[in-house]
């Protein structure tokens, strides 16, 4: 597969170069970087050459004038981003700045297409420029403790997972984990379960009080459903549809029939894809079920 090329672009006077190689770290897993620029007066910047030429940003020198302002890096900025857009191979732009004039650059580089993403201080970081980007990254996590050291519950890191898993479930009230993960991500782009204390995606939704993670049989994703989300218990409905086509005792029900009615009830293309694969398997689970049915061969039988 072809790898997502990546640029970086840095408002050094916005947000600094602290946490940088965190970023860096995170991005890697998403494709090459190709271009790693930081905006200001390096004149002024101090011994920060070192750590530019450890962590290969190219410095864009931008001098100080009385008559000119902050703003300078952040127009240097834009047309480089506008430059590359038109000029060069890029798929993702990483805009590292918690300032709110960039909302127009982002908006008009995703309007082209291009995945963009922020960086910067959570406790600066403007909420429309967050919610502007694909996904946004907060610099500050990097100095959290380590997920070895416990979790933290967030209600408002529970009520968007609701939001996102109705958003996300099918008809059947379900929907695969990875889905999810990116309906979460779209709904909020600052959201990240490490930055709760989980190591994984699994174990956020494992803890979660507002949802039920359901296991796959064998390799796969999970599927997830909201606690509750039924009123009815699975073998209750289960056993609702079986009665509509063998309503009285002695009726029957061929195999592959009720197995489809059961698939379709439990959310599964087919029923050796469930937990329970057989109808033997669902008569033992349930007591509802194995007291109203019975199973002779291929076909069940209303008691």
């Amino acid at each position: 597969m072809t790898e997502k090329q990546i640029a970086v672009l840095i408002d050094y006077e916005n947000v600094g170069l602290t946490s940088m190689q965190w970023l860096f770290d995170q991005l890697s897993d998403l494709g090459r970087l190709i271009i790693k620029r930081a905006y200001g007066d390096w004149s002024t910047a101090g011994g920060k050459r070192d750590q530019l030429l450890e962590l290969g940003i190219e410095p864009v020198q931008l001098f100080h004038s009385a008559a000119s302002g902050k703003n300078s890096s952040d127009i240097r900025l834009a047309i480089d981003a506008i430059e590359l857009l038109h000029q060069s191979p890029v798929d993702i732009f990483v805009i590292v700045s918690s300032d709110s004039d960039f909302v127009s650059l982002v908006s008009k580089l995703r309007a082209v297409g291009k995945t963009v993403m922020g960086a910067g201080q959570q406790a600066t970081a403007p909420r429309t420029l967050v919610m502007s980007c694909d996904r946004y990254f907060y610099l500050d996590q990097a100095e959290r403790p380590s997920v070895t050291k416990g979790v933290r519950h967030d209600p408002q890191a529970d009520s968007l997972l609701v939001r996102a898993v109705r958003a996300a479930v099918d008809d059947q009230g379900r929907t695969l984990g990875s889905r999810l993960h990116q309906t979460l991500q779209r709904l909020d782009p600052s959201f990240d379960f490490r930055a709760l204390g989980y190591s994984t995606f699994r174990k956020y939704l494992e803890a979660s009080p507002e949802v039920e993670v359901i296991p796959p049989e064998g390799p796969g994703d999970v599927m997830v459903e909201l606690k509750n989300s039924q009123s009815e218990p699975w073998d209750s409905r289960m056993d609702a549809a079986w009665s509509k086509r063998a309503a009285m005792p002695g009726q029957s029900i061929s195999g592959s029939v009720a197995a489809s009615d059961a698939a379709s009830v439990l959310g599964v293309d087919k029923l050796k894809a469930s937990r329970y694969r057989t109808l033997q398997g669902l008569l033992d689970a349930s007591n509802e079920l194995g007291a109203n049915w019975r199973r002779d061969g291929n076909k069940i039988i209303k008691r």
